[in-house]
């Protein structure tokens, strides 16, 4: 998986200058410049090749973790970042 990600890297950064999106060398799912694109969802694109479906499933993860991540700061007693994890779920939400 690193090295997966490592060429996704050099991808993104050699890109020509007023190229907003690329395809990942792995699995040929356009990704935006400076996106992050996890392993998992060059394994999803290879079953479905529908990467708006892949974007929808990954964002749902991403959100489930950070409400998690909330939620596991303010019972340790860090409110301050909880509510951070928070504000930027609503940022995002927008």
């Amino acid at each position: 998986m690193y090295k997966q990600q490592l060429r996704q890297a050099s991808v993104g950064n050699s890109a020509p200058a007023g190229i907003s999106h690329h395809e990942c060398p792995e699995c040929g799912m356009t990704v935006a410049m400076g996106e992050y694109h996890p392993y998992a969802a060059c394994l999803m694109v290879g079953g479905c090749h529908d990467s708006a479906m892949i974007r929808e499933a990954l964002m749902a993860v991403f959100e489930d973790g950070v409400k998690a991540a909330a939620e596991k700061c303010r019972n340790n007693g860090s409110t301050s970042i909880a509510d951070m994890f928070e504000s930027l779920m609503r940022s995002d939400a927008e």
